[in-house]
């Protein structure tokens, strides 16, 4: 999944677990949730001192939308730290699933090291075949939880160089609402499709600018899963496509030593703009009803093909009928050919008498009565002359008439 490495460059902390709709994107405004803020008296990176950041007001700061020139999110960050934020619309195979899911911001403390971080959701898919069911270009992808999505898809592209990396427990207010999320979700569930959402974070250290830091990195990943049956007509088996895709991703990083003070703290979750949302909501909407079409004209085509399989099935039974009867008429002509041969012979037996035999032009397939003294006869080009030997490796090609004429050896026919 190199691919997605341009989008991953950092990953995420979410303490409220919360599953998007097809056409809902407000969700995203809670992945922030009560992930937890916080630094300890004391650091260990080389001197810089968590004692000297201000934790105690906050300042809202707008994340401007590019696309449409719009407020879309108001993030809440410690007043005099730095900020940068955006919306991404990131392309290629593993975009974010919905626009909001785009939003990507970095809120960085005086000492240059702690820091907030969110980028965006990324989304994969994934069939039974080893295909990817949303592009035949995209690396199938099959990943439904999200520790194995931190584990073996944001660490190694975030941080190659981590060490003491390790699963942490969700704190009980978290577990308790992924829970009952998932047991709603398989409460909906079907024999041919389901939903799934799962939550994890990960820990991990590395060294930043030569200063040994620590992070919390956490994620939540949401799965929709169909069974195609098999069509046995169009020789495809059974299928189970999925598509799954994380809300989106970010970062707590300290010194080392103060990250479970960062952790016990909480920030306000982004707040979405309202207005932005219903404008985004009502550009998916349209878009959806000109898929919808697209794939009712499809549905159409399906239909269609199977009126034609169904045809070929009729034409199938009726060519059965006919070989049948074409059977009955090869036995009613075998008959003919035992009368027709009888007659052939007494035939023969004539031209026997008269020094006769028959050749066969294989380019037209005529018949050619010559003298029955020669062994060999070959034909002109023109069809007009025949020339006749009794030397079976005679060719008359360049040697008789080779100017104007070629030939062709006749194939006797015994009679």
């Amino acid at each position: 999944m190199k691919c997605m490495s341009s989008t991953l460059r950092t990953a995420v902390i979410l303490a409220v677990v919360v599953i998007a709709g097809c056409h809902s994107q407000s969700s995203a405004s809670s992945t922030e949730g009560a992930s937890g803020s916080g630094v300890g008296s004391s650091s260990a990176a080389g001197g810089s001192s968590s004692a000297a950041i201000d934790w105690s007001t906050t300042t809202p700061e707008t994340v401007i939308d590019g696309a449409v020139n719009m407020p879309a999110f108001t993030v809440q960050i410690p007043s005099g730290w730095r900020f940068a934020g955006m919306m991404l619309r990131p392309g290629g195979c593993h975009p974010p699933a919905v626009p909001a899911y785009g939003l990507s911001y970095t809120a960085l403390a005086p000492d240059g090291v702690t820091a907030y971080e969110g980028l965006p959701g990324v989304s994969w898919a994934w069939a039974s075949d080893g295909s990817n069911p949303t592009s035949a270009k995209c690396a199938a992808i099959n990943i439904t939880s999200a520790s194995a999505f931190l584990l073996n898809i944001v660490v190694p592209n975030m941080r190659p160089d981590a060490k003491n990396i390790s699963v942490v427990p969700l704190p009980q207010a978290m577990q308790s609402g992924l829970q009952a999320q998932q047991q709603a979700l398989a409460a909906k569930a079907t024999a041919n499709g389901r939903q799934t959402v799962d939550a994890a974070r990960i820990r991990l250290a590395y060294t930043l600018n030569g200063k040994p830091v620590e992070e919390m990195l956490g994620a939540v990943v949401t799965c929709s899963e169909s069974t195609m049956p098999a069509y046995p007509l169009l020789h495809r088996p059974a299928m189970t496509r999925r598509n799954c895709q994380s809300t989106g991703t970010n970062i707590r990083r300290t010194p080392q030593g103060a990250l479970d003070a960062m952790i016990a703290k909480n920030l306000p979750a982004p707040q979405i703009n309202p207005a932005w949302d219903s404008m985004i909501q009502q550009n998916m909407r349209t878009g959806f009803a000109k898929w919808q079409a697209s794939n009712n004209a499809q549905f159409q085509a399906i239909q269609q093909h199977y009126q034609h399989v169904t045809a070929g099935m009729v034409q199938r039974a009726q060519q059965q009928m006919a070989q049948t009867q074409a059977s009955t008429n090869a036995a009613m002509a075998q008959d003919r050919a035992t009368q027709g041969a009888i007659d052939s012979a007494a035939q023969a037996q004539v031209r026997d008498s008269l020094n006769q035999q028959i050749f066969i032009d294989p380019n037209t397939g005529q018949k050619i009565q010559t003298s029955n003294q020669f062994s060999s006869a070959w034909i002109s080009s023109d069809g007009q002359s025949v020339a006749l030997t009794t030397d079976t490796t005679a060719n008359p090609n360049g040697v008789v008439d080779p100017v104007r004429q070629s030939w062709t050896e006749l194939i006797p026919t015994g009679n």
